[in-house]
């Protein structure tokens, strides 16, 4: 059984030898930098030394956690000193970066380049399906993943994580009650460019899954409330997903960190059938959403990150008292409930792998 076998297989509830090895989802470069001197090879990286298993994607110009414009906005250094650099991205987002170990720290987000109407009016321009450089060479896409042995993916940005990097999330809070009717073009628009993307991408290759960047909620709940899901997202969630499967795609998946629980039903009945990373933090625990919602849910992750940085024992505890449990229910990819942090000691995070697999097979 490989990787795509056990991918699939899971996503049906059905038994496998053991779960694909997507043990985290990433590690921070600092993670990796500070265990090269803790028993890491020096140069090796962290998914080749622990065997995880690889996550290919489709190579479409599809957005992720950026907004998939063609073309991009032009890069511009507006101001910079020693310590940080100013600029435009491609998004068209104002940045501060630090200069100095910028991998230590996030980006700081000054200015969004959406204010009302007339600026969605020229974005849209870069969001055109139809356009050739959006998409590969099929015949080579066809070649590089005929008979894969791991389930491919096709990542997208998603239908809060869109209009977020236009406005950002204080004037997107906003423009969802002072302008509603901007907010429903905008996510009709979101709609109908993924419709067309999936109507030129899904005949010409085969694709286990699609992936919806979101990132929509913080340790206290989601960044929206249901009733603005309700209105904004869930109609054109479900005419996407629908094209989706029209497709013969059958699984989709939700990257969202925080809590989402108030508003996993609305996702649930859009059609969406994976989540993850499930963050401990924010209460999102694996066993209580898989008691409500039974198969409707895959869950991937819920392996709470913060005691990787603890004991042995601690790691032991977190997962005795989830992983056998869920296994045993189906459905489930353990991990790591993001990116491994640098605060991990490599000798623990050994630990944790070597007990995952023997509680997993």
């Amino acid at each position: 059984m490989n990787s795509r076998e056990r991918f699939l297989r899971v996503c049906d509830f059905e038994q496998v030898d053991h779960p694909p090895r997507w043990d985290c989802l990433g590690f921070w470069g600092a993670t990796i930098e500070r265990w090269w001197n803790e028993g890491l090879p020096s140069g090796v990286y962290a998914e080749q030394y622990f065997e995880m298993d690889p996550r290919p994607t489709i190579p479409v110009d599809a957005g992720f956690t950026h907004n998939p414009y063609i073309p991009p906005f032009e890069h511009q250094v507006i101001s910079e000193d020693e310590r940080t650099v100013t600029y435009v991205d491609g998004q068209g987002i104002i940045k501060r970066d630090r200069k100095d170990r910028p991998e230590l720290s996030m980006s700081q987000f000054l200015h969004f380049p959406v204010a009302g109407r007339k600026d969605w009016e020229g974005i849209k321009l870069r969001l055109d399906p139809a356009t050739p450089s959006r998409y590969p060479d099929w015949e080579e896409v066809r070649k590089q993943f005929a008979d894969s042995q791991h389930p491919v993916g096709m990542n997208i940005v998603g239908g809060y994580g869109f209009p977020r990097n236009l406005f950002g999330e204080e004037h997107l809070a906003y423009i969802y009650y002072d302008d509603p009717g901007l907010m429903h073009d905008i996510m009709a628009h979101w709609a109908e460019f993924f419709k067309g993307v999936f109507d030129r991408t899904l005949p010409n290759v085969t694709v286990d899954y699609i992936y919806f960047w979101e990132d929509m909620a913080f340790k206290n709940g989601p960044l929206i409330g249901p009733k603005t899901f309700e209105e904004f997202m869930l109609p054109y969630y479900k005419e996407v997903i629908e094209r989706i499967r029209s497709h013969g795609v059958k699984h989709v998946l939700v990257d969202s960190d925080g809590d989402n629980r108030p508003i996993l039903d609305l996702f649930v009945e859009a059609g969406v059938n994976v989540f993850f990373p499930l963050e401990i933090a924010a209460g999102m625990e694996p066993l209580e959403i898989r008691e409500k919602y039974g198969r409707q849910l895959v869950l991937w992750g819920g392996i709470d990150k913060r005691v990787l940085s603890k004991d042995k024992a601690a790691i032991k505890e977190e997962l005795m008292r989830k992983v056998p449990q869920m296994m045993e229910s189906g459905g489930f990819i353990p991990a790591i409930d993001h990116s491994v942090p640098p605060d991990v000691p490599f000798e623990n995070y050994v630990y944790y792998t070597e007990l995952l697999r023997e509680l997993t097979g």
